[in-house]
């Protein structure tokens, strides 16, 4: 029997790699999207962002794939695309989003730590930190299982703050822009659960994984999958992926070195 080809899942970040750092744009990305759409390849969401938003930014790009929200806090499916998910599903894991806020509000309380989290914030001033429009803002603020924070204290009260939230079962995470509370859990184990389904509902297919990203977050997502590709980053601290024997980085940022990065690997640039 001659071996079956293997199918390709691409997961991506969106800010800084599918998304313009600036102005949250994707255009430079369109002729590797509309090669993956030809190919029938899936162009998984694997990001910070919420639920909410990840859903409006499908809908602008006419993309109705499984998505990974909050780090790997949420996962979503489709309706009727695994068997046994009739409806839009929405798997949540770690802690909820109030317990996050009452150990954050806790701690900051004994310990006099300086850090904003989004609960703190009105819209208004979630839009000013973020960029985003007041909507767009709104919708970066209904968390399930996560809460950005911005450190404002130094770098041993740091230390002490994520002991402290390791003690309660919490993980600090770092993104591009945040840093991210929440429970155990991660864009590498959420994106090999996902790839997990994918097997169980196809398993006369071999499946492999893309994985695009450029920040710090992104780094057990690339440890995790095939093919990984670490977008050049203007802003934020790039992960260490020297020790990833097959890694590619992309020459130019943002939306730009993703389109590059998908057209390489499939021979079309």
């Amino acid at each position: 029997m001659a071996a079956t080809t293997p199918r390709m899942l691409v997961f991506t970040d969106l800010d800084g790699s599918l998304l313009d750092h600036h102005d949250y744009g994707w255009a430079a990305a369109q002729p590797a999207l509309e090669l993956l759409v030809e190919r029938e390849i899936p162009v998984i969401f694997n990001t910070s962002k919420t639920l909410e938003e990840v859903l409006v930014i499908q809908r602008q790009m006419g993309i109705d794939q499984p998505f990974i929200s909050e780090n790997g806090m949420v996962t979503t499916i489709p309706a009727d695309y695994f068997r046994d998910f009739c409806g839009r599903t929405h798997l949540c894991h770690g802690q909820p989003y109030r317990s996050i806020r009452r150990i954050l509000s806790n701690i900051r309380l004994k310990q006099g730590f300086r850090f904003t989290g989004f609960g703190d914030l009105t819209g208004d001033q979630v839009a000013e930190v973020t960029g985003l429009s007041i909507d767009e803002a709104g919708k970066a603020m209904t968390r399930k299982a996560s809460e950005p924070v911005i450190w404002r204290d130094g770098d041993a009260q740091l230390r002490e703050f994520v002991r402290l939230l390791e003690s309660q079962g919490l993980y600090l995470t770092r993104g591009g822009r945040f840093y991210h509370v929440s429970g155990k859990g991660s864009k590498g184990l959420a994106l090999q659960a996902l790839l997990q389904r994918y097997q169980q509902e196809y398993p006369e297919e071999t499946w492999q994984t893309c994985a695009l990203g450029d920040g710090m977050n992104d780094l057990p997502m690339l440890e995790a999958a095939d093919y990984p590709v670490l977008i050049r980053s203007e802003h934020g601290r790039a992960p260490d992926v020297n020790h990833l024997v097959n890694v590619v980085k992309t020459r130019s940022v943002g939306p730009e070195g993703w389109n590059q990065a998908i057209l390489d690997l499939f021979g079309k640039s």
